[in-house]
This record gives C-alpha cells, structure tokens and sequence, in this order.
C-alpha cells in the first residue's frame, strides 16, 4: 500500500491542522441525552471513530441551545477532551429545524400552489405517507430570525471556549433545515429582504454566518454544510445556483470550509441517507464541482465505503476531505486498519439503511448494551451447522473468544440467503459481510467443511460441546405451485438468474419489489402480484429503501424532475388479488373486486414467506450436547437479527 498517498496527508483549514483526510460525517445515529444534549455516551461514540484514525469528527446535529444550557460546555467538553486523547478534533454541527418540523420561511404548500401534488412527505414506519403533523407551517417572523441569529452566535463561541475545534453551520437537506429552507426557491416565497432574489435568500444564513464569526474571532473555522443540488430539478437549489451564487456567498460571509451534500429530506431523502441501490461515491460530481468554483476547502461525502475510493477522489481534486458516515459507523475501526495495511479487515457498510448505529447489522460491538468479547474462562469444541451470516459470525466469535470451531455447510459455498440476495446487482453490497466474514474465518483458523449435511453423528465423530444450529429458513412453497412447470423461488431465481425468461411473474410484495425492479431493468416482462396492498410492498426494508422501491413501483406524489425518480410502466404492479391457479395458460388471478385475469408466464417466482429450518434440533438435544438455535433458525428474520442472535449466543458460551 502506498503510504504517500493523499488521504494519509495532513490538512489545515484556519488553524486547525487535520493529521489525514478523513473526517467522520454529521449523523442523528449518536447516543444523546434525553433532552438531546451531550452525555458520556455521546463521548464514548465519537472516541472509537477518534481511535479508528478518523482526523475529523463532526457531530450531529445539535440546537444552538445546547452549548449554552447551564451544564453545555462541561458536556462539549468532555466529547471534545475524549476525541482529542486520539489525535482527532471536534466538530460541532449547529442547526434551527425547517419545514419538517413545522417552521419556516414560509407558509405551505410547496413548491407553490401550482404543484399542491408535491406535499411535504415524511418517511414513517411501514409506509410513506403525506405527513399528517405537518399541516401547516408558521412562518419565521423578523425578530425571530434576529434572535436565532444571536443564539448560532453565542452557541458558536460557547463552543469554542469548550474547547471544540470548529463549528459547521447546517444549511443543507432542504426542509430539514431552516438555513436550506431560506436559501431554496422551493420552500421560501417571503416578499421581504429575507426572500425573493438569491441575495435576499441568502441573507438569513449569510447574516448568521457573519454573527458567529464576529463572536469566535478570525482565527477560528467555521464549516457551512450545503445541498449542492437539492434534486428537485430548477424549482430547488440547483449545482449551478450553488457553484455560480451560494458557493461566493458563503465565502464572502467568512465560512473557511464547505461540507458538501444534497437533497432535501423532505422530498429527495434518497440524496441523505443514500441505499444501496446507488453505485458508491454517486454524488462525488457535487463536491467537485464546488470545489472547481471555491476558493476554501471543500469536503465530499456519498457513499464512500473504500478508502481506496476516497484516495482516487482525492488524486482527482474532487474534494479535499473525505467524509465517511455510514462507513465510520458499521467500522469505526476503518482508517487505521487501512494505514496499517490491513484493508480486508475493513466491515464495510453494506448499505441497507437499517439502524446505522442504532443499532448496526453488521457490527454487533457497537450497541451500547452489548454483550462484551472476552475470553472464554474454558476452551471448548464448538460445531456450528449452517453457513449462512449468522453461523459464520458466530464462528467468528467463538475463535477470537479461543474456542476451537468447525462449521459445516451443506452447499458448496458459505453465506446463505444473504450471499444469494447478493446476486442481484441492485442488493450487491451483502456481499461485503459474507466477504468480510469468511476472511476473519479463515484468518482465524475455523474448520469449514462445505458440501457437508451435518447430522447427530458428527456428535459422536467431533465430541463438541456445544453445538449452534444456523440452519436458515426456506421459502414457503404454495401446494397449488408445486411442481409446476416454471415455478422457482426466490432464491433459486438469483442463483439460475439466466434461466428466467423473458415473461416474469413475481409472487409476493416484499423482497420480490427488489427483484422485480432488477429483472424490469434487464428488458424483462415483469408482473409483481400480492394479496394485500401497497403499505406491505418492500416492508422488508427500511425506510429509505422503500422510498426508492415505492417511487419506482408506485403512484406517491413526489417531485419527479430527475430520470432516477419517474415511475416505471415495467414491472407491473397488481395489488389485492388471489392466485386460484397455475396452468399452461397462465396464472389465474381474481381482484377483490371479483374480476378474473390469466397472467401468462415463462417464470413464476415465489417471494412469500419463510419457514425456519429447524427439524434437527430435536435430534441434536436427544444426543445430550448443549445446543442453541441461532439466526433465521430461530426466528426468521433480517440481518440484523441473524447477527445479534448469534452474538448473544456465542459471547456467553
């Protein structure tokens, strides 16, 4: 690895003199206290990225009320002192709400009354839905502004005498943030000085910015975080408006660094918490372009999972540092392990947007209640049957706590449903945990005998003393498809991707809207059926995954100015109807309005529900070892519960 490379170089905005290029991005994901403000385990969080190398750590995003509560600058303080012991310096992001929490510049709807189809939306559990709460907004009144302008100003300098190392001002994410919402001709139609022309837009942000700097002195940073490009096409902020009006005002208001983001939470969230359906580093062109206008530092962030990736953004002056988010939370441990030379030990982020800290998938340590790794008191014979995630972290475990473990995996291959899910190019990035996995298998020595159906006679063969059953679970097959010709299931389908052909049906709305979209993309025929309606489509996922999945394969009203954002004609969705049979003809379907259809198919994919494999686990007791069902075994389930399951188990062992 060349150590001379850009990221390891050190980097000064203002004074404050960064030992590499690598700053931790700002996430609601750290531990707070109850009223939001710094605790210990707020310091705790921010020190593992400290000690995991990162040069940088920006907090969340805190209220200007917090670094002046009567206990603030103890609190900032004691994250700044922790951050501090590992080299890093302290970022404090500041930010008044916008539109989403029912503030703004101005009053609803958005953009205007032109477009009331293009409502505030929220992103809410099992659905997305227009937000219910925000029937309206009150709009900010003159003195308002003044005095939040004083608040940004004495909160900047509380922090500084706190001893935090700069302060970012949040002027991004469009309803989000009051900041943005000034800024943005789509939220702010004010006819006062606060509103109209770009200049007038500018002024609250632009203002404020002078305030804190009037208050902290010249000689100490302040960082501006902007949506370069909102993603609402030329009613929102555009790279253009950015490059050519925001990026010289900002300047010339005093900011010494520009974070660059995009989207609008409200509207185009799918440009804040990015999910895997987007290639990696997909908004780097932002930060580029800010860069070529700027005449400060300037800090990209999007989906930058590889430290190799950052080095080539940083050789091709897309940015100057690199903000790592998700990365720097499912791993805080990435930088160092990648100076020392180590990048396959890296857990990469594999995109899925479920917890990210709150907790991780794939990263079980950092849940502030877990169970700790220690050594086990006694080294025993572990024998883990199945080689799906959450076996082969189990075994993972079991071997770095000094148990001797073998794993045996019936297919050829280890990795389970998860390495198959893999298969398809919209859900690739599962494949990090499975390769990141079987390195630290191998690195640690588990015996791994694929091609191997265990059964109670290896009780007798191996003499474990333990053995954990990671079986998996299998799809539910309905009897009136069963050996029907062109029939699969899910998972069958990604592995003999090839034999699908061209006419497609998909049977069941969760995981099969993934598929559906993937298959759509390859000039497929798809049809995706399902007995309930759209609040179970891609339920599976988290939110902002199914923000993306609903807006492909639904009619929600959403700004849809961008390619990536129309709705699509293929697949074809068909909610609330019954399956009454499978013939050569076709699928016969019935509406719940009692109409009938015939569906013809050249493949029928089954995505319904899933049984857990444990038909062994009798047998495996009836030997007298002490055995425990872990992941999908257990309970059917998602990574994340296939991970915990299996740390639970084998840290108490």
């Amino acid at each position: 690895m060349n150590k001379t490379g850009k990221v390891f170089e050190s980097i000064e905005i203002n004074g404050m003199k960064l030992k590499n290029r690598i700053g931790f991005a700002p996430l609601l994901n750290m531990p707070r206290a109850e009223d939001w403000s710094p605790n210990e385990l707020t310091a705790k969080w921010f020190e593992e990225r400290a000690k995991g190398g990162t040069a940088l750590i920006m907090t969340g995003a805190f209220l200007p009320i917090h670094p002046l509560m009567p206990e603030g600058p103890e609190r900032f303080a004691m994250v700044a002192e922790a951050v501090h012991a590992h080299g890093a310096k302290l970022g404090v992001q500041i930010v008044a709400g916008g539109p989403m929490g029912g503030t703004g510049p101005s009053l609803m709807p958005y953009p205007d009354e032109l477009h009331p189809k293009d409502s505030i939306l929220q992103v809410t559990i099992g659905a997305i839905s227009p937000n219910p709460e925000v029937t309206t907004v009150t709009e900010f009144t003159l003195e308002e502004i003044e005095q939040l302008q004083e608040a940004f100003a004495a909160a900047a300098l509380a922090l500084k005498n706190a001893g935090v190392d700069c302060v970012e001002l949040h002027c991004a994410h469009g309803g989000a943030t009051l900041c943005c919402s000034f800024i943005s001709p789509f939220y702010n139609r004010r006819e006062d000085d606060y509103g109209g022309s770009w200049e007038n837009r500018l002024r609250f942000p632009t203002e404020t910015i002078k305030k804190m700097r009037e208050a902290v002195g010249k000689d100490y940073p302040l960082i501006a975080r902007i949506s370069a490009d909102e993603l609402l096409g030329k009613r929102g902020i555009t790279l253009d408006d950015t490059t050519s009006i925001i990026v010289p005002a900002m300047e010339e208001a005093g900011v010494d660094c520009l974070d660059v983001s995009q989207g609008s939470i409200l509207h185009s969230p799918e440009g804040i918490t990015i999910p895997m359906y987007y290639t990696r580093g997909c908004f780097i062109e932002h930060a580029e372009a800010v860069k070529k206008a700027a005449k400060v530092p300037v800090i990209g962030v999007g989906r930058i999972v590889d430290l190799d990736m950052a080095e080539k953004f940083l050789q091709e002056e897309k940015a100057d540092i690199i903000y790592m988010g998700r990365q720097l939370t499912s791993d805080p441990e990435t930088p160092k392990k990648y100076f020392e030379g180590r990048p396959e030990d890296i857990r990469k982020c594999i995109g899925c947007l479920e917890g990210c800290g709150t907790p991780c998938p794939i990263n079980y340590d950092i849940a502030p209640m877990s169970v700790p790794l220690t050594p086990a008191e006694e080294s025993k014979k572990i024998l883990i049957i199945g080689g799906g995630v959450a076996g082969m972290e189990a075994a993972r475990v079991c071997a770095l706590r000094g148990h001797k473990v073998t794993l045996m995996e019936k297919s050829s291959k280890v990795g389970g449903t998860v390495a198959s899910l893999a298969l398809d190019p919209l859900a690739a990035e599962f494949g990090n945990f499975v390769e990141y996995l079987g390195t630290q298998m191998r690195k640690l020595n588990v015996d791994v005998r694929v091609c191997k159906e265990a059964g109670p006679g290896d009780v007798e063969e191996l003499k474990p003393d333990v053995v954990l059953m990671a079986t998996g679970a299998s799809l539910r097959m309905p009897e009136l498809a069963q050996d029907k010709p062109g029939v699969i299931d899910h998972i069958e389908a990604l592995k003999h991707r090839s034999e699908i052909g061209q006419r497609v049906v998909i049977w069941g709305l969760m995981y099969g809207a993934e598929f559906a979209i993937s298959l759509a993309e390859e000039r497929k025929e798809v049809v995706l059926i399902g007995e309930a309606g759209e609040t179970t489509l891609a339920s599976h996922a988290s939110n902002n995954r199914r923000w993306w999945i609903l807006r492909k394969l639904t009619d929600i009203n959403v700004v849809r100015e961008r390619p990536e954002a129309v709705r699509l004609s293929n697949p074809k969705v068909l909610f609330h109807v019954n399956v009454e049979d499978i013939t050569v003809d076709g699928i016969h379907i019935k509406s719940k309005h009692g109409k009938k259809d015939v569906l013809p198919y050249d493949t029928l994919i089954i995505s319904r529900g899933r049984k857990k494999n444990d038909d062994l686990f009798e047998a495996f007791e009836a030997e007298g070892v002490e055995v425990h069902k872990i992941g999908d075994c257990s309970a059917a389930g998602n990574i994340l519960k296939a991970v915990w399951s299996a740390n639970e188990i084998s840290r108490k062992i």
